[in-house]
């Protein structure tokens, strides 16, 4: 949902899905259960206005009876006009809390309690204002909530609003008390931290934010995962007033948003809860099967490893391949199950290999939220402490794409990920998204993306394009793998232009562990 202007008069309409923000009242609404709620709300405010006017009316007529009454009963009279007194002075105290209230909730977003919109726009002039008369610097940040619809499609609206209020008081507890969390919208947020004067501070409160969203959220018993796209502006470097700070801060945001998404899924599609329910059937029915494709040597001709594809095995003993689900189970928790099962697998058929005399390596496919995720690295670490296998012989190759993807790491996960002694592989290698991973991942190997190899032979820009890759990938010390070979004129480009390793139908379809020893025994045509 695009962050529409915070700045009064700029506001952008809302598309028909987005909740949309009432300005006189400073709230957001979003459906009938929230029109609902307002209407209610209305109804109180204005019994309650017609009781305090009915009151009022009361006094003014028991006053007024008490001075008609005043010289023939004084003592009586004055009485009554103490009384009347005593009860005005009551209505003035208790309509002015009744403002005040009616002001406070004006200002507030009524689910979380943070700071609305409005609330916001007056903080940040303030910020402003004392910034430029103190020579002072602070930061915008803007947070857009990733994967939130698909909790509240698949958990329910109750367990999406129980995520905000918990997301609300995880950043609360992150910045400073000067600083301000305020909800603009249904699944945005901004943060006002003043005294974060650098992008280097900057940078270090939106990792802490960034880990705040990572964690899992209980919510109803069950475990729910987000995750967001942060982009941040710090005054004066990057805009001397509002706008222009808000809309630095939005560009980066959805720059972030772009670079991470995947390739083919232009539209960002939502979480299909069908799907969600029929890998988890198939994941305790184990219906999930693990085929192995071969990766060659180009200057020996000898396979050095396999990579492991995950399928769905159907009714009918056909396989569903990856792309038709594993988009959306990467976004919620059930990836961290689905990986596990690879990499399982992907133990057992190297023990199968070694028993038949091949010392084959595997490589597994990682979502890159799941590389600086505790709990994966923890599973993952007794996995490999169970195994017999050599560690350097597993290989994840991190798809720099889907959730998460583009975001600051953290290293100290990282770097437990790589004492582990695996080898870290840049999957996808030649999409955006990549090379901001280049800069950030500890990498042993650059793979890259097979819709670069098609077109060899037939495209010189893909020509150049292979080239430059192969050329930047060693220059980083890391080898360097072409998948999606397919034909002979790909082979021998590859070959010629130096890079190290092939994979792709052109050496072998996948195929199981068990028939990959079968494949071994035999003589490959392409270099015998």
């Amino acid at each position: 949902m695009r962050l529409r202007s915070l700045v009064r008069g700029t506001s952008i309409p809302p598309t028909r899905d987005e909740p949309t923000f009432d300005a006189d009242y400073g709230r957001c609404t979003a459906g009938q259960h929230d029109r609902d709620g307002e209407t209610i709300r209305d109804r109180r405010h204005l019994s309650g206005t017609l009781a305090w006017a009915l009151t009022l009316a009361a006094l003014v007529f028991v006053g007024g009876a008490a001075a008609s009454t005043l010289s023939s009963e004084p003592l009586r009279a004055l009485g009554a006009l103490v009384a009347v007194a005593i009860v005005a002075a009551a209505v003035v105290v208790r309509l002015d809390g009744r403002l005040r209230l009616a002001r406070s909730q004006a200002l507030r977003d009524p689910l979380t309690g943070l700071p609305n919109r409005a609330l916001l726009e007056d903080r940040i002039e303030q910020a402003l204002r004392t910034a430029q008369r103190a020579d002072e610097q602070f930061t915008l940040i803007i947070v857009d909530l990733d994967g939130f619809k698909e909790v509240n499609d698949v958990r329910g609206h109750s367990a999406g609003d129980a995520v905000l209020r918990s997301l609300a008081k995880r950043f609360e507890a992150i910045v400073r008390a000067s600083d301000t969390v305020a909800r603009v919208g249904g699944d945005e947020f901004v943060i006002l931290s003043v005294g974060t004067g650098n992008d280097e501070q900057a940078a270090a409160l939106v990792g802490r934010m960034r880990h705040a969203l990572r964690r899992p959220f209980r919510v109803e018993g069950t475990s729910v995962e987000i995750d967001g796209s942060i982009g941040w502006a710090v005054f004066p470097t990057d805009g001397a007033t509002a706008d222009e700070l808000l809309a630095r801060a939005d560009g980066q945001m959805y720059a972030t948003k772009r670079d991470s998404s995947d390739d083919t899924l232009l539209l960002r599609r939502g979480v299909d809860a069908g799907v969600i329910r029929d890998v988890e059937s198939a994941l305790a029915r184990d219906e999930l099967v693990v085929v192995y494709q071969p990766i060659i040597d180009l200057n020996t001709g000898e396979a050095r490893s396999a990579e492991a594809l995950v399928r769905r095995l159907l009714p009918d003993r056909t396989l569903l391949p990856p792309a038709d689900f594993v988009p959306h189970v990467e976004r919620t928790p059930l990836v961290r199950e689905l990986t596990y099962l690879v990499v399982s697998d992907a133990i057992r058929a190297m023990d199968i290999w070694s028993a038949a005399g091949s010392d084959l390596g595997v490589s597994v496919n990682v979502p890159y939220k799941l590389v600086d995720d505790p709990q994966f690295v923890d599973g993952l670490e007794d996995l490999l402490r169970a195994a017999k296998v050599p560690r350097h012989s597993l290989t994840l190759e991190i798809v720099p794409a889907g959730p998460g993807a583009g975001s600051e790491l953290d290293e100290g996960v990282l770097a437990r990920l790589a004492d582990l002694g695996v080898r870290l592989s840049l999957d996808d290698g030649g999409r955006a998204a990549s090379f901001a991973a280049l800069r950030i991942l500890p990498l042993d190997e650059l793979k890259i993306d097979a819709s670069f190899v098609h077109g060899l032979g037939r495209s010189e820009t893909d020509a150049a394009l292979v080239r430059g890759l192969i050329e930047i990938g060693h220059s980083l010390g890391l080898s360097v793998v072409a998948e999606g070979v397919e034909t002979r004129a790909a082979w021998n480009a590859l070959g010629a232009w130096g890079c190290d390793y092939a994979q792709g139908f052109y050496v072998a379809s996948p195929r199981s562990a068990e028939e990959l020893v079968d494949w071994l025994r035999g003589r490959w045509p392409a270099v015998a």
